[in-house]
């Protein structure tokens, strides 16, 4: 039930229930250093991914079929959750703005917890599997849902709520004994996808497209939870969902993270892009084992030494 963690997985592709994954390198400055890094001219947070090669995440029979994610899906991600720090109409001044080929379809914040998130949308070339991958025959279009992380007091105060409690306000019919979510994620995520849904549903519903939730740090938090009431309110309604995150927390503890990958997400791709100099992180595990925190996803340590964006 642990999540994987690249560069200690076996390569055996002779054996039906191993995971092989090939490198990939991410850099996602904190949300503190990116308030030192944000550009004078466009405002937009440095938000830096290295990827080298695709990543393949194959676990036959399992919940995590990834299909490949390629430096553009990973870099058009990223880019994503950046320009989700920026309100719309200054998103054009981003230099991300035309490189990402996404286009914002909708903004919205939570008045209570203030997070917030931008709904875009773009036509990916492949189909089906979520990602976007531009080298694939075909087109299909895709909807980029990004979570934006802290940028005022009331976030960072969200943050600091990270007492376990009850995760009954996450549209959950059916919940395990003692599963438990980070009390200020799980608020914010109720908050967040009340402003979502509407604007989301019209999207989805009237097309057959890809959807992603992504985000860094709170807006990863906020992405995969806004991603579970997504799964939940639309059941058969529309796409399942993926997950990629950036310099994401934990945010539950383990009961809840088996229901989320095995029922609420289940059949989802749910990917974590970490690296070891993120000092949020590296400053939170220790307090995250003894709390009992557990990844949703499947977790990869990155190489912070090769950026690309």
């Amino acid at each position: 039930g642990r999540s994987q963690k690249a560069g200690r997985q076996v390569f055996n592709k002779n054996h039906p229930n191993t995971y092989y994954t090939h490198l990939i390198c991410c850099y996602c400055v904190s949300e503190p250093t990116m308030a030192r890094t944000t550009s004078a001219a466009a405002g937009t947070p440095s938000f830096i991914l290295a990827t080298f090669c695709s990543v393949h995440l194959l676990l036959a029979g399992g919940a995590y079929a990834f299909g490949a994610y390629t430096e553009a899906t990973l870099r058009r991600l990223a880019q994503a959750s950046s320009l989700s720090y920026l309100d719309v109409e200054r998103m054009s001044s981003s230099p991300y703005y035309e490189s990402c080929e996404l286009e914002p379809m909708a903004q919205v914040v939570d008045a209570e917890s203030e997070s917030g998130a931008t709904v875009f949308r773009t036509k990916s070339k492949g189909g089906g599997n979520g990602n976007g991958d531009e080298e694939a025959e075909g087109t299909r279009e895709a909807v980029v849902v990004a979570c934006r992380g802290s940028a005022n007091p009331k976030n960072f105060g969200t943050n600091l709520k990270f007492n376990l409690v009850p995760a009954t306000r996450l549209s959950q019919n059916y919940l395990p004994e003692n599963a438990l979510v980070h009390e200020g994620f799980q608020t914010a995520s109720v908050g967040l996808w009340r402003e979502l849904s509407s604007p989301l549903e019209e999207l989805v519903t009237a097309s057959n497209c890809d959807v992603v939730f992504t985000g860094h740090s709170l807006g990863a938090a906020t992405a995969l939870l806004c991603a579970t009431h997504y799964n939940a309110s639309y059941e058969n309604r529309a796409p399942s969902p993926s997950v990629v995150t950036f310099g994401g927390p934990r945010l539950c503890n383990s009961v809840l993270a088996r229901h989320l990958r095995n029922e609420a997400l289940g059949g989802c791709d749910i990917l974590h892009l970490v690296h070891s100099k993120d000092p949020v992180l590296a400053n939170n595990r220790k307090l995250w084992d003894e709390l009992g925190f557990e990844d949703v996803g499947i977790e990869l340590e990155c190489d912070p030494n090769r950026p690309v964006v």
